[in-house]
């Protein structure tokens, strides 16, 4: 263990040993034990799920004695009078859950159970956003010729992604010349830890040559730092803008929905259902 992570678990300790512990100072403790562990995605957005309690708050500070059922509640009321979707309401009232089970368990805070009758279920949605086989090849020859180059950049590792079995940005970010042998591209997945393998093909070589730099094994020049911390900055900034650019890739070709490179996922499942990859390429 380090110095952060000792300073940042001692600074949730002595919370703990606190009676009048706030919500709000002990969810930041928590927030920078992740950021001591290197959880800093996960840091980043219990920030954000914090600062928008504070928000509606209108104060800095609420002690864990205060919460009640009518305080979640009047949360619920504000959160929907936001115009947001249901799941997004949900997510916000579940991680503040999240964090005041926490504080019982720590011991910071008496369980009165003030999220009760409060539904914070996901609902899965209906349709899922993804191309079809024919827009998936509009895609894959349409004039990029006066597109700026970072457009052209989220166009191509869309369909990098697609072509890899809907690989996320998690994975695709990371993949270095030692992943690709004997005609396969193999990784360990981030999200499901299992090992996958994607025949390799002329399409994905053209892609990697295209964007090939000297001095680095990485496949794309996106995650160039060495530090966690500011690869997880690299990341978390390449999505934002490869997302941004797709969505002008998306309304160049005309769909009715927005382009990410969660799209992409969706999409593959789309084309394997009785569609051979070749057909595409």
């Amino acid at each position: 263990m380090d110095y952060k992570q000792e300073d940042t678990q001692a600074a949730t300790q002595s919370l703990a040993a606190s009676e009048e512990t706030g919500f709000i100072a002990y969810t930041r403790a928590c927030i920078g034990e992740m950021q001591g562990e290197g959880r800093y995605d996960a840091a980043n957005k219990l920030n954000m799920y914090l600062r928008k309690f504070v928000a509606f708050l209108g104060k800095s500070e609420i002690p864990f004695k205060d919460f009640d059922s009518l305080l979640i509640r009047n949360y619920h009321t504000w959160l929907e009078n936001q115009d947001l979707g249901r799941n997004t309401v949900a997510l916000y009232i579940r991680n503040l859950k999240r964090i005041y089970q926490l504080a019982v368990a720590d011991g910071v805070a008496h369980e009165c159970h003030p999220f009760q009758g409060v539904d914070v279920s996901y609902r899965a949605k209906k349709e899922k956003n993804r191309l079809t086989p024919k827009e998936v090849i509009q895609l894959r020859y349409m004039d990029v010729s006066g597109l700026h180059p970072s457009v052209v950049f989220a166009r191509d590792l869309f369909l990098f992604a697609i072509f890899t079995k809907g690989m996320t940005g998690g994975d695709l970010f990371y993949l270095t010349k030692d992943n690709i042998k004997n005609g396969s591209l193999t990784y360990i997945s981030k999200i499901t830890g299992r090992e996958e393998t994607v025949s390799w093909n002329s399409f994905l070589q053209e892609v990697v040559d295209k964007y090939a730099q000297p001095g680095t094994s990485r496949l794309f020049p996106i995650i160039t730092a060495e530090n966690p911390k500011e690869q997880w900055m690299q990341h978390n900034a390449a999505i934002h803008t490869i997302n941004r650019n797709l969505k002008k890739v998306g309304q160049m070709a005309g769909l009715s929905f927005p382009l990410t490179l969660t799209v992409a996922r969706h999409s593959w499942e789309n084309l394997v259902q009785g569609l051979k990859i070749g057909d595409l390429l």
